[in-house]
Formats: C-alpha cells, sequence, structure tokens
C-alpha cells in the first residue's frame, strides 16, 4: 500500500491508513462468495423509493397552498431527523441499536477515511447503501405517519405529500451518500449541494471528530443550527461552501487537528 507524503508524515494518518487497508481485505472476505449484487441492492433500494413515489403522487389531487406549506416543513424536520440519527445513534452505541452502531461506526467509518473515500466496485456497495429493508421500514412509518396526519388535518394530500417528502429525502439521503464516496471528477466537484456535502463528508470520516462534527449528510442545516460543523459560515455559505477549505475553524483543519493531537501526546 503506497502512502502520499502527507499521510505517511502524520503518524495518526498513517496508522489508520494501515488499519483501514486490513479492514477492507478482512470485511471483503468476510462476505466473499455470498452471492452478493451491488447493483442489484442499489437498484432495489431506488426501485421501492420510485415505486412508493408513483403510487402516492397518483392519488394526490388538486393542491392547496396550506396543503403544500407540509413539504417545506418535513423537510426540515427530516434533515433534523438525520442529523439526530447520525449524531445520537450511528455513533453512540445505545441498547436496542447496537446494529445500527456497528454497521455504521464499527464497519462504515473502519472501511473509509478522509483520504481513502472511494470504494473499488460494485461490491462494495454494501457498505455504501443502507439494505433495501431499511427504505421498506421508512415508506411504511411514513404512510402511517401520513394517515395520522391526513385524519388531524382532514386533508389527504398533506399526509400524502409528508409521506412523498419523507420518502424523497431518503433517496436524497442514498444519493448524496454515493456521490460522497465517488472520486473526485470536475462532475462531482461542481454540482451544487453535491459538492458541499462532499466535503462535508469526507471530513466527517476523519476519525478524530467523526463523533462530533458534521453529522448531516443531505444538506448540512442542521449541523449549521446545532454548530456541529467543521466550518465558520452562515447558513447560505454552508449550502453552497462545494469544497471550499477556506471557512474551515482552525481547530477543524488538518494541520489543527495534528496539533491538538500532539498537544495531547505532549
Amino acid at each position: 500500500m503506497a502512502l502520499t507524503a502527507e499521510i505517511a508524515a502524520d503518524p495518526f494518518l498513517e496508522l489508520d491508513a494501515r488499519r483501514l487497508e486490513t479492514f477492507r481485505t478482512e470485511y471483503r472476505e468476510r462476505f466473499a462468495g455470498d452471492g452478493y449484487n451491488g447493483f442489484r441492492h442499489a437498484a432495489t433500494v431506488f426501485a421501492i423509493g420510485a415505486l412508493a413515489l408513483g403510487i402516492l403522487a397518483k392519488n394526490v389531487k388538486k393542491i392547496k397552498p396550506a396543503e403544500a406549506a407540509i413539504v417545506p416543513a418535513t423537510f426540515l424536520l427530516c434533515n433534523v431527523v438525520e442529523w439526530s440519527m447520525h449524531n445520537f445513534l450511528m455513533h453512540v452505541p445505545r441498547k436496542g441499536a447496537l446494529g445500527i452502531y456497528q454497521r455504521h461506526t464499527l464497519n462504515h467509518h473502519q472501511f473509509f477515511s478522509r483520504d481513502r473515500m472511494t470504494y473499488e466496485s460494485t461490491a462494495d456497495y454494501r457498505i455504501v447503501f443502507f439494505p433495501p429493508a431499511a427504505i421498506a421500514t421508512l415508506v411504511a412509518l411514513s404512510c402511517t405517519t401520513a394517515f395520522g396526519i391526513a385524519k388531524a388535518t382532514r386533508s389527504r394530500n398533506a399526509g400524502l405529500l409528508f409521506a412523498m417528502t419523507t420518502t424523497g429525502m431518503y433517496l436524497v439521503y442514498e444519493t448524496f451518500h454515493y456521490c460522497s464516496h465517488q472520486p473526485d471528477s470536475w462532475l462531482m466537484n461542481n454540482i451544487p449541494f453535491v459538492n458541499t456535502i462532499r466535503r462535508h463528508h469526507a471530513a466527517h470520516h476523519d476519525k478524530r471528530i467523526m463523533k462530533d462534527r458534521n453529522m448531516n449528510l443531505t444538506f448540512p442545516i442542521a449541523d449549521w443550527l446545532f454548530g456541529t460543523s467543521d466550518l465558520d459560515r452562515g447558513l447560505f455559505g454552508h449550502l453552497f461552501n462545494s469544497m471550499d477549505e477556506t471557512y474551515v475553524k482552525p481547530e477543524y483543519s488538518r494541520d489543527g487537528l495534528a496539533a491538538r493531537r500532539a498537544m495531547r501526546k505532549a
């Protein structure tokens, strides 16, 4: 395994890179020969989402302005829920949710690092996408909640729009996360919002800050709101930061993290 000069010069990054290489080998060997098909995995996730959106959209009638208001409200709610699950479940070993913690912190974060964000083949999709059961569960829960919303508001459209928004946000989550683990390219680095989350998520994969920084995986709204971003910018700047490192707080820059670790060891 060839290490870049920057990684080789930092003992923490060098050790992390070597551990990552070992974990990738062991992880792939663990599932070797089980018939997994990455393309089928990804296609199933998006097919379930598309089918659910199609059925829900087919039942929406003429939308009133008051009913449409549930879309932005649900969008913001989803953003906060996404942040909360990442912050309080995916990085914390809580009783009843150990499977989520194991899959995310003990597998996903050992397979990818800030300096090794890309998968190598579709066989690695297992560690990139959630299992299809996750979106099926999300759709079921969304529809159940939508029924309650429709009953409470006496608006079938309100319930349908809620379920459509939550399902759509899940697909955005999977899409943005997939893009975050793509190799650098002109396209990936210039798509608005996608380029922002690629930098945002790569920084999160630095094991020195992964438990308390950059918890959003779609739009870094909740990270800005709750002060868990590594950037020192306003909301607009967070959303359109792209790949810019200019506004990274000094303590979360590469040099800052290295200096902080050196001080702890001194």
